[in-house]
């Protein structure tokens, strides 16, 4: 409950805040402080921008690095303007706690806890349910007799997710070759998923819904409140599932799971096309 709180609360307050900076710069008001406020601001325009508008499928703990060390130094600059130039000491308030609330989004909010997960490679992979695009059940037992790479993604309203999926379908003909199916697995409304297959119409790839959870609970994946506050508005259920990878084989035996600690690692498809040809598994 308090990351879906606070991931909402952190943009909402950087866009206050780069709003108010830059109209006081526009006033020539305390120019060192509004231009310290916002640079606290460029680690949120930095994770928009990249996932939004330049669609980057992945960021790193290394890539926010930069973006950290912009927001430290306009935390200083604001300070400094309060210490010796006499700007408001709120303005030196909001530089800190932009700054702080920084630090929670890398090293809190970025990192999943996994310790539930049943997925172990070399083990059957757990009986579960899905619901194709038709609304029909599917169960785990069909994927039998094929490979098969699925994919469990949070929904539409993650940036990460949908250029994981766009990623996905334009590399689906070489996962095709190898005769393996795809299946992205999502527990958001039904329609979100229609429209994602209509986008991404790639002949063969599945797309399904886990409604509830019930998968990703029977094979410990899924995440309470993982959803950001607000998003509830738009038809999300508040949970929502871990970013997960599970590639199985014919007999439905795991032998490959991707289970990231930090939301923002998702591995890329040449990785499953290489644990397929390292499983022995041939192009058909």
């Amino acid at each position: 409950m308090l990351k879906s709180i606070f991931i909402t609360a952190y943009i909402a307050l950087a866009i206050i805040v780069a709003v108010n900076s830059g109209r006081a710069l526009l006033n020539q008001e305390f120019w060192l402080a509004n231009i310290g406020l916002l640079l606290t601001t460029v680690p949120v325009g930095f994770l928009l921008v990249r996932l939004m508008i330049l669609k980057n499928r992945s960021l790193s703990d290394s890539a926010l690095k930069m973006p950290f060390i912009v927001a430290l130094v306009g935390f200083l600059l604001t300070f400094y303007s309060w210490l010796l130039e006499g700007a408001p000491v709120d303005m030196a308030t909001v530089a800190g706690v932009m700054l702080i609330s920084c630090v929670f989004y890398i090293y809190w909010y970025s990192r999943l806890d996994r310790s539930a997960s049943v997925l172990v490679a070399g083990k059957s992979l757990p009986l579960i349910t899905l619901e194709d695009t038709d609304g029909l059940v599917v169960s785990s037992d069909t994927l039998k007799g094929t490979p098969s790479v699925l994919i469990f993604y949070r929904g539409n309203w993650c940036p990460l997710c949908m250029a994981q999926v766009k990623e996905m379908a334009s590399s689906y003909n070489e996962l095709k070759e190898m005769g393996a199916r795809v299946l992205l697995v999502s527990p958001q409304p039904q329609s979100y998923s229609v429209g994602l297959a209509k986008k991404f119409g790639t002949d063969g790839l599945e797309f399904m819904r886990d409604a509830g959870s019930a998968a990703a609970k029977i094979m410990g994946i899924d995440a309470r409140f993982g959803t950001p506050m607000g998003v509830q508005a738009l038809g999300y259920d508040s949970h929502t599932v871990l970013p997960t990878v599970v590639i199985i084989d014919a007999s439905g035996t795991v032998i490959w799971i991707h289970e990231t600690d930090n939301y923002r690692v998702r591995p890329e498809p040449k990785t499953y096309l290489k644990v397929l040809k390292d499983a022995g598994i041939k192009a058909v």
